[in-house]
């Protein structure tokens, strides 16, 4: 077979199933998003909000039947999905009074900006400033997926950039951080950065990365995607079975834990 094209395709924040609704009002309004719609869906409940900028993000619950969707070994570990702020000490001073937990700013090997949020129910975002977005969206902290949406830690760096293009077919971008104890990673096919990879110090025994934030890749036809899922199981990559009907998932694991999702819809 054709090795599976992974397009970068948005995500899912997962939510307690049993405070689902409190959580569709809790991003509505904290995070100034316009809500879209709700749906009872075979694989559980969902919302959708349309983002000030660009894109839709997915509220999805917890559902303990489902492997996929278990919030069963949760570990937010080092597998970040991150949002785009256009003034991160505005939105840190915000989400501050709002009673959310925030991290301290650390400054990115590009010179931008990023932090920690706690949200709803303990999930973990990651914001990253954009400054040329400042004051476009006066009533939303968080305006669109973030430029590099992935940010992902690993043990051994050059090991990594080799796995994800073996495996996610991403090129080493032209820029070089590793000075920095970073790698940017691109779509090569359209030639965006997608992922950062980072080096960190691996904690013996930690647990494999469940986070509640959970960014996606996009197969576009139903066989690719049956036939990623094979593939990546045959390379001895530890892969869950698929789930759902008309829109259908399943998630693998990088060699440091880390998850990495796939879904089809049709």
């Amino acid at each position: 077979m054709n090795k599976p094209y992974f397009k970068f395709d948005g995500g899912f924040i997962m939510v307690p199933w049993d405070q689902f609704d409190e959580a569709v009002e809790w991003y509505g309004e904290k995070m100034g998003w316009q809500l879209k719609g709700t749906a009872d869906t075979p694989v559980g409940r969902k919302a959708f909000f349309g983002l000030p900028g660009m894109g839709q993000a997915n509220l999805k619950a917890f559902e303990s039947g489902i492997d996929h969707f278990t919030r069963d070994g949760y570990e937010e570990g080092h597998c970040r999905f991150c949002f785009q702020t256009g003034n991160l000490d505005n939105a840190l001073v915000y989400f501050k009074e709002q009673g959310v937990t925030c991290s301290d700013p650390v400054v990115m090997p590009d010179g931008s900006r990023s932090a920690d949020i706690t949200a709803f129910g303990g999930i973990r975002l990651s914001l990253n400033e954009d400054r040329s977005l400042d004051g476009q969206f006066p009533d939303s902290r968080v305006i669109q997926f973030a430029s590099k949406p992935l940010w992902l830690g690993v043990s051994r760096l050059n090991n990594a950039i080799e796995w994800y293009g073996r495996y996610l077919g991403l090129a080493l971008s032209d820029t070089d951080y590793s000075d920095k104890g970073f790698a940017l990673m691109q779509d090569d096919r359209e030639g965006w950065d997608v992922a950062w990879l980072q080096q960190v110090d691996m904690t013996p025994g930690q647990p494999k990365a469940n986070p509640g934030a959970r960014l996606y890749f996009h197969i576009e036809s139903q066989e690719d995607f049956n036939q990623a899922n094979t593939w990546l199981k045959n390379e001895g990559i530890e892969v869950s079975d698929s789930v759902g009907e008309r829109w259908q998932g399943f998630h693998f694991y990088d060699p440091d834990g880390n998850r990495l999702n796939v879904w089809t819809y049709y």
